[in-house]
């Protein structure tokens, strides 16, 4: 077969159709192409066999071939489960490829529309639900692992092209990333994409009302995220202080006053202490941005520097965590300036 394969090479030139299809394809498609999209631009089977013969194009995995000198970027291997499957990226794999993540997930995550037939035969499968498929060996992207996901309802809007990868908007991707992954993960992306103003908790609450349904897990646990993050559920300023006054009193500790106004009326601290500590309530935790929370760093940071103590506490901190809240207090008391 090696022989017959370099017969082939040496009779069939690199034809029109070939070359043509290196810049319409793969160029678009980091350096990647199935054997289907190379067949709809004319590309022959024979002409195929002689491009991988003469070193032109390699397998990269069952159906999908590959230019050899293309940089092997980690988002490739996506683009290549996304050809294998006929799907986009999804989950934990498209909330890193939105550099949510630190580290890219394994196995690969996909999404396909109920109903529509991955394009590789492992992947197969009937009616909702999960199914692993694996890329063949002999590939570049030899033996890679990928779990399918069925959806119902993965419209055209919620699909983007980023860096080159068919994949879920990252709202889409958060919510569908949080039925799979463990609170800490799903957190420190809720985190960042807050943080990087991708997404708005607005948002994310609106996507997690559009996608909730029975026996859907996604939804369920984002809302716990958010409320977890402190971005849903706070209450009004004028009840967390209420909380915290009574959360004092119970431990014993003295309040001076409310409403302290320091640096010649410049600033409003919500709660004072002895010894010149101060401690100030975030109840706005649902409308928080990082132009605000620039704002308060900002400010805490000066009446540090003024020489006050200035200790800062949320919702989730008071109502969850009082112990701790009480302790780092009574610290701060004892401790001299």
């Amino acid at each position: 077969m090696e022989y017959n394969e370099r017969m082939l090479a040496s009779r069939v030139r690199s034809p029109k159709n070939v070359l043509s299809a290196e810049r319409q394809v793969f160029n678009l498609q980091l350096g990647l192409a199935t054997r289907a999209q190379l067949r709809r631009r004319g590309v022959t089977s024979a002409q195929i066999r002689a491009a991988l013969a003469q070193g032109r194009w390699v397998r990269g995995a069952p159906g999908v071939y590959a230019l050899p000198n293309w940089p092997d970027e980690p988002s490739r291997r996506l683009l290549a489960a996304c050809l294998l499957t006929n799907g986009v990226a999804s989950h934990a794999s498209a909330t890193w490829l939105w550099g949510l993540l630190k580290y890219e997930p394994g196995p690969v995550a996909v999404s396909v529309r109920c109903g529509q037939s991955p394009t590789t035969p492992d992947a197969k499968g009937k009616g909702r639900g999960r199914n692993t498929a694996h890329g063949q060996p002999g590939g570049i992207f030899n033996a890679l692992p990928i779990v399918v996901h069925r959806s119902r309802d993965l419209s055209d809007s919620a699909v983007s092209i980023w860096r080159g990868v068919p994949t879920t908007n990252p709202l889409r991707s958060l919510v569908d990333m949080a039925a799979d992954e463990p609170p800490d993960l799903l957190d420190e992306a809720v985190d960042a994409a807050v943080a990087s103003g991708l997404v708005t908790v607005e948002g994310l609450m609106a996507e997690v009302e559009r996608l909730r349904r029975p026996g859907r897990r996604g939804p369920a646990q984002m809302t716990k995220c958010l409320e977890r993050r402190g971005f849903v559920g706070a209450p009004s300023p004028s009840v967390l202080e209420s909380r915290a006054l009574r959360l004092l009193n119970d431990a014993g500790i003295r309040v001076v006053h409310c409403e302290t106004v320091v640096n010649g009326g410049q600033y409003r601290l919500d709660i004072q202490l002895e010894a010149g500590v101060f401690v100030e309530l975030d109840g706005y935790s649902y409308h928080w941005s990082p132009e605000q929370k620039r704002r308060d760093d900002a400010r805490h940071n000066y009446l540090r520097l003024l020489g006050l103590k200035i200790l800062v506490y949320g919702w989730q901190d008071i109502a969850h965590h009082p112990r701790r809240v009480v302790a780092e207090i009574r610290k701060a008391l004892s401790t001299p300036p």
